[in-house]
């Protein structure tokens, strides 16, 4: 049996498309929704349908590590379907995801292939190696916009495969996992909190311990992307995203390389404030305030250095 668990905040009717998209698809899985406090409208429908889905309902924004974790322990599945609630799920994907973890049992995890409304493939979601101290220091210091050719871009040009692959990180919007491998890595870690990055620590976790990760291009999800940032100011989504990052090389490369990263963001968002004076590099906002967007999650980031002292 296959559990598909997806956590809901403020989603709107993206996430009855979701539902509605596995009914018709994956009628004979196990749908639950854990929602996070949410204060809009994106339940009522439930009622409604055939099938009512399982659903817990959190008091407070518990974060999605632990959402997530409330739900696939809640769940009957041995195979869990962690999934987004911007995305829809496509004929036969389910069934290819499955397949790929039973014909393996050296596959503890999959993931499958984002699409866009288009039908284009989402190629910045779908895979991507690792996170890397050069990696960041190509992001924050704009080496990706001065030498394209630069080897961590390379690394990345992974993203663009179409072929079925193991793979470091596959996108966590459609990520099926075995019971059996959650509960050897104890499911998600709840620490980075409230969002990013625990997809990332999940599939490390799960090679640290030998398990193989794969994707399947032939299982296929739309993706509407986006629709937690609507309910973040760009500052809190840098802040927050900025500190699960450093957190994540503390954990897996020690306080010396999350040193070296703190560094390499700070310079970064300071760069990003000083240039924002001359040209916004935020759209829809003022150099004034893009300055000071940027120069508010430097100051964030510096505090947070400091308290770890």
């Amino acid at each position: 049996m296959i559990s598909i668990v997806i956590v809901n905040w403020n989603s709107g009717r993206l996430l009855e498309r979701c539902v509605h998209s596995l009914l018709r698809n994956a009628p004979e899985c196990q749908i639950i929704i854990v929602d996070n406090a949410s204060t809009d409208s994106s339940l009522g429908f439930a009622k409604e349908i055939r099938a009512e889905p399982v659903i817990f309902r959190n008091d407070r924004n518990v974060g999605f590590a632990a959402a997530n974790n409330i739900g696939w322990r809640a769940g009957k599945g041995t195979h869990i379907l962690f999934l987004n609630p911007d995305t829809e799920c496509l004929p036969e994907s389910i069934v290819h995801l499955a397949n790929a973890i039973a014909g393996d049992p050296g596959v503890w995890a999959v993931g499958g292939q984002l699409i866009s409304a288009s039908g284009r493939p989402q190629s910045g979601f779908n895979v991507r190696p690792f996170p890397s101290i050069g990696r960041v220091a190509a992001e924050m210091l704009f080496i990706d916009k001065v030498w394209k050719a630069n080897p961590w871009a390379r690394a990345n040009r992974i993203a663009r495969n179409t072929r079925i692959m193991d793979v470091d990180q596959p996108a966590a919007a459609c990520l099926m996992v075995t019971r059996r491998a959650l509960e050897s890595i104890g499911g998600f870690d709840e620490g980075f909190h409230p969002a990013w990055f625990e997809d990332v620590d999940l599939c490390r976790r799960i090679r640290n311990q030998g398990g193989r990760i794969q994707y399947q291009p032939g299982a296929r999800f739309l993706h509407h992307g986006g629709y937690s940032l609507a309910h973040l100011s760009r500052q809190d989504f840098l802040e927050i995203f900025h500190a699960n990052q450093i957190r994540y090389f503390r954990k897996h490369y020690g306080p010396a390389a999350a040193s070296r990263v703190t560094r390499l963001i700070l310079m970064g968002l300071f760069l990003r404030s000083a240039l924002s004076l001359v040209v916004s590099l935020a759209p829809n906002l003022s150099r004034a305030d893009s300055a000071r967007m940027f120069w508010g999650a430097a100051r964030h980031i510096l505090e947070l250095r400091e308290a770890k002292a």
